[in-house]
């Protein structure tokens, strides 16, 4: 069996990968030039690698189709989750999904399945303490919320045509993520961040059990046509979520009240330095938009009942194995 992945250098799609290489899957990856192998690196110096990269970008439609030719499953894992402006992020998350599944379709009209993975962004926080599920009115914050749901709209457009999945994860945490690890190594230096309400609810899934239930629905003959949201069953806390860290990294770290409109007060400035530097800044007003939410939640049930999604990591434990892999890389 062979498998295509765009984004497979990134945090989720280099365990994306892992997984199919477990699965018996000959994996073929898009690679940029400015791309960082480093997570792939021990699965290509393996003796009979069954790992592929190939060079190209999203842009390429003809290079998309020589790719997919013979591939049984594609998934779409690329994107940007940060841009300077809307029409960037819908450059790529958008129009990069339009030229990949046209590819497909141009080049292999019996693939098997085409994978999109968006995110609870495109549907956008709980009016309450409901949570979302997958027949929800979407209501994205952001331009990076609208453009995953410009791309999930792309992909349903194609869905007589192809056989497709979108699965729609939460906030993704583990082994390689860096976003989260920004919390893990301030409260290792013994600081504890409370952006805005401390029980602001939030829904989470380890990157292991988010792949495991990628692949999962990517096999599955229910899940074609279908969208499913993948989360670890539970309904968190930002505090709880907090202290957790701290327990894993055996601290005790000091509470800091960081109140949004300061979050505001700084984003503006580091908008206007971005237009000088063409940097995208990690905090903009709309980040600031996105925390200022209290309900990131999400329901898991669909997937649990049609596909047997089952996570196995709970909080503790999968906490405590990010932390311990942070420390294992020197990263704290």
């Amino acid at each position: 069996m062979k498998a295509y992945v765009t984004g497979g250098t990134g945090f989720i799609g280099s365990h994306l990968v892992e997984r199919l290489v477990d699965q018996g899957y000959h994996v073929t990856c898009l690679i940029r030039k400015t791309s960082n192998l480093r997570w792939l690196n021990h699965l290509l110096a393996a003796k009979s690698p069954q790992v592929q990269p190939v060079m190209g970008d999203l842009h390429d439609s003809d290079a998309l189709a020589s790719h997919v030719r013979d591939a049984d499953i594609v998934f779409h894992l690329a994107g940007l989750t940060k841009a300077p402006d809307a029409a960037t992020y819908d450059r790529i998350n958008a129009g990069g999904t339009e030229r990949l599944i046209e590819a497909c379709l141009r080049a292999h009209p019996n693939l098997d399945r085409f994978v999109y993975c968006s995110s609870l962004a495109a549907i956008g926080p709980s009016r309450d303490t409901t949570p979302n599920t997958e027949d929800v009115t979407p209501q994205p914050l952001t331009d990076y919320g609208r453009s995953k749901l410009k791309g999930e709209t792309i992909v349903r457009e194609y869905a007589d045509c192809l056989p497709i999945t979108i699965i729609r994860p939460p906030a993704v945490y583990g082994p390689r993520d860096t976003d989260i690890f920004l919390f893990f190594r301030l409260i290792n230096r013994g600081v504890m961040p409370i952006l805005g309400d401390e029980n602001k609810l939030l829904s989470l899934v380890h990157v292991k059990d988010l792949v495991a239930g990628i692949y999962t629905a990517a096999v599955s003959k229910c899940a074609v046509g279908e969208t499913y949201f993948l989360t670890d069953g539970d309904i968190h806390t930002w505090m709880g979520i907090e202290r957790t860290i701290a327990d894993a990294q055996a601290k005790r770290p000091f509470k800091m009240k960081v109140p949004l409109f300061l979050l505001d007060f700084i984003s503006i400035f580091t908008e206007a330095a971005a237009k000088v530097t063409r940097q995208t800044p990690t905090l903009n007003r709309q980040r600031v938009r996105d925390l200022r939410q209290r309900f990131w939640i999400c329901d898991s049930t669909k997937a649990q009942k049609e596909l047997g999604y089952r996570p196995t990591y709970f909080l503790q434990k999968g906490i405590q194995e990010t932390a311990d892999w942070y420390r294992a890389n020197g990263w704290l």
